[in-house]
């Protein structure tokens, strides 16, 4: 597309040739290695239910596993924040000793 002005004539020519750069931006997204894109698209859990969750216990053995300071958490406000390669080194280490 020129740097002409775009008139109702010439507007479907214009259209076309946008979505075949889209199209080309797209093909170059698919092409592009995933290495440099995490692993895992929700790296963080929210909240004792959703540790419950993570570990496959009950909220009470959630609530006495992050009292016992054996996983780092953080806190926003009201909300507990773990996150999830915290989570699984922390209790893989437990396991060690």
């Amino acid at each position: 597309m020129q740097t002409e002005k775009l008139s109702f004539e010439n507007l479907p020519e214009a259209v076309s040739e946008l979505l075949a750069k889209m199209q080309k931006i797209e093909n170059f997204i698919d092409a592009t290695p995933t290495e440099t894109s995490p692993a895992d698209p929700e790296p963080l859990i929210y909240g004792i239910k959703g540790l419950a969750t993570f570990l496959r216990v009950s909220t009470p053995t959630a609530q006495k596993i992050k009292n016992s300071g054996r996983i780092p958490f953080s806190q926003a406000e009201r909300t507990i924040i773990f996150r999830k390669a915290d989570v699984l080194e922390a209790l893989s280490n437990k396991k060690k000793k």
